[in-house]
């Protein structure tokens, strides 16, 4: 085969792309030919000699012209150490080096490639085993034989031969990834010609099958038995980790036994499923696939990457690191929004490629802080206790005080409404628990959607209950309250918004809580799951103690202060609980996230985008509008006893 016609088949038999997606298209160029010297100079170059000068002069063609096309590539932090990492391939090349110092020298730049310009290099999920064979039956076994031997009837006759995928130490020096560029690209010059026609997921699965074939069923038998013995799981035990490293890499850095769990591995994918990868490392592993999506010209995709990114990942240990750095967790959520208003906003390349490193530095620092060992008892406890007591306040106050209200309006009889809200509300929360553990998967959406809409739907509640009470802070409209005996006003739909927002307050915090500590619990391994229900049963323990000071010392105000200050408290929660859920629906994608400002005070619902603030600025004007109005038609309040 011959560069031209190689680089002139990849690059003009595809559609047009936008500029980065052809910038992305080249670098995969560059690593199709990479991989190529790998695995072929040392056949055909050793002790110095050359074996066959054709072959030997392709191989020195690949790496010279991999240094031209890096030059015609968007200029990346990288790129320095990639020209230098080429000339030195192409420099040990024509000193005819050993053939495994090409083959590091060519993987390392290979890797570098992928690194430098975001390449996707594994697939979305555990490719299907079957379809690849069913693939390969129908495209492949004409020239490369039914066993896959290189023996097939269409194949006789070619030049050069098709592939043994039986040849054990050619097929070791492959990977999925290498073997996926293949059937992507094509090679031109050969009977193999682009399988471009095949979907993405169609072209893995076949990758994956063809590495499978030369496999010696005794070998992966054995690698089974070691994985499930836990062998290998930290080290090959994701997609990555199948698609793009070759049975020689593991050999080399894991040693025999982590290799034939490899081994196991790549002939049962599916067994990946079943490994929950760290929320950090699917954070930043999500982000770099969302740049790469970027530099492809593909923006919704990038999108939606991103905000999995955040969803799937970073906000799972979002509560543990707030108890350890706020800053930094702080700082974290406000980079994500940035950035993914960058990819909304069609930013240059350049500016989205920093951010993502921001982005990703903070996370590393992250991961620094967290730690992967599992978070110490302490931690554990700690993060336990401020997750409860955060989230549950809010739900507190709303609760007390709405049975505070009816102890002083002296109708006990209303209170099992209350009670039969918010204890309904917890025994939702833990059949949550339940679920998300052992029967459904809850997305980072629909978590996010259902925050969204309690959160939402306790802000309009909150609103009417608060202005109704904001009514009875009057000393006449209080007695014309009494004059219809209080029955009246609390049979109809009053009755039903209290019993409705206790609910709702208390299961918004719970099904949050319920979330962050299944997080946390996983985070922790069982030694430190005694540290979470210690710190579980101290935060308990503290809103305890406020409802009771909220209620012993509630009761003591004249009503007409007490009903004063329930409306304006209850008028307040609206308002923070506006922003919580116009944040929910900005992190689940549905409403947009323009940054403003570099400040967050979640305690009260501020969050630094234009979006949630001009909502909650919305809603503090109907507040202030409605009190003003109110106190405009009823004169000044007097405080009754």
């Amino acid at each position: 085969m011959s560069f031209p016609s190689l680089v002139l088949v990849v690059l003009t038999t595809l559609p047009a792309f936008s500029p980065q997606a052809q910038a992305n298209n080249t670098a995969q160029t560059i690593v199709h030919m990479l991989d190529y010297v790998s695995v072929d100079y040392p056949e055909f170059v050793q002790d110095g000699k050359v074996l066959d000068e054709t072959e030997y002069k392709e191989q020195l063609e690949f790496a010279m012209q991999s240094a031209v096309l890096l030059v015609k590539l968007p200029a990346v932090p990288e790129q320095t150490t990639l020209l230098t990492q080429a000339e030195q391939l192409k420099t040990r090349i024509i000193a005819k080096a050993p053939g495994p110092e090409i083959t590091a020298l060519a993987s390392a730049l290979r890797w570098k490639m992928i690194e430098a310009y975001g390449l996707t290099a594994a697939p979305r999920t555990a490719p299907d085993l079957k379809r690849g064979a069913s693939l390969y039956a129908a495209h492949c076994a004409a020239c490369h034989g039914t066993q896959g031997r290189g023996n097939g009837i269409a194949g006789k006759g070619l030049e050069p031969a098709p592939s043994n995928f039986h040849d054990a130490g050619r097929m070791a020096q492959r990977s999925v990834y290498g073997l996926y560029s293949t059937i992507t690209l094509g090679v031109a010059g050969t009977g193999m010609t682009p399988f471009g026609h095949l979907g993405e997921d169609e072209r893995w699965a076949l990758a994956l099958y063809v590495a499978t074939m030369g496999q010696v069923p005794e070998r992966v038998a054995k690698g089974g038995a070691l994985w499930q013995d836990g062998t290998g799981e930290k080290e090959i035990g994701t997609l990555r980790a199948v698609a793009t490293l070759t049975d020689n890499d593991v050999h080399v850095k894991h040693g025999a036994d982590v290799a034939a769990a490899f081994a196991w591995l790549k002939a049962n994918p599916q067994a990946l499923a079943t490994i929950k990868e760290e929320p950090i490392a699917y954070s930043r592993r999500l982000l770099g696939e969302s740049l790469a999506a970027y530099r492809a010209g593909k923006r919704d995709d990038a999108q939606q990457l991103a905000l999995t990114s955040y969803l799937e990942g970073f906000e799972l240990v979002e509560a543990s690191l707030d108890t350890l750095d706020r800053n930094l967790r702080q700082e974290v959520e406000t980079q994500m929004i940035a950035y993914r208003d960058l990819l909304r906003r069609g930013a240059p390349e350049a500016a989205v490629v920093q951010q993502a490193e921001r982005i990703d530095g903070l996370l590393a620092a992250s991961a620094g802080k967290l730690g992967y060992s599992g978070l110490s008892p302490t931690t554990a406890a700690i993060s336990a206790f401020f997750i409860l007591v955060r989230e549950g306040l809010e739900a507190l106050l709303v609760v007390a005080a709405i049975i505070a209200f009816l102890l002083k309006s002296g109708r006990r009889e209303a209170l099992p409404w209350i009670h039969a809200g918010w204890i309904g509300a917890l025994a939702l929360g833990g059949a949550t628990w339940l679920a998300a553990s052992a029967l459904i998967e809850i997305s980072g959406a629909t978590r996010e959607l259902t925050e969204a809409v309690t959160a939402l739907l306790a802000a309009a509640i909150l609103l009417y209950v608060g202005f109704w009470l904001h009514g009875k802070s009057y000393a006449h409209a209080w007695q014309a309250f009494i004059d219809r005996h209080l029955s009246a006003a609390l049979h109809g739909g009053t009755l039903w918004a209290l019993a409705g927002v206790s609910f709702l307050a208390v299961y918004r915090e719970a099904f949050e809580t319920v979330l962050f500590y299944q997080a946390l619990w996983h985070q922790t391994g069982t030694g430190g799951h005694s540290s979470v229900i210690v710190g579980f049963l101290c935060g308990i323990a503290v809103l305890a103690v406020l409802a009771w000071a909220i209620l012993r010392y509630g009761l003591r105000l004249p009503i007409g202060r007490f009903f004063a200050a329930c409306s304006v408290l209850m008028a307040g929660l609206a308002v923070v609980f506006t922003g919580h859920g116009i944040k929910a629906l900005q992190e689940a994608g549905v409403v947009a996230a323009i940054p403003w400002g570099d400040f967050n005070l979640s305690a009260l619902g501020v969050y630094a985008t234009a979006e949630s603030m001009l909502a909650q600025l919305s809603v503090l004007l109907v507040v202030l509008a409605t009190f003003f109005w109110s106190h405009h038609n009823n004169g000044s309040p007097r405080n009754p006893n």
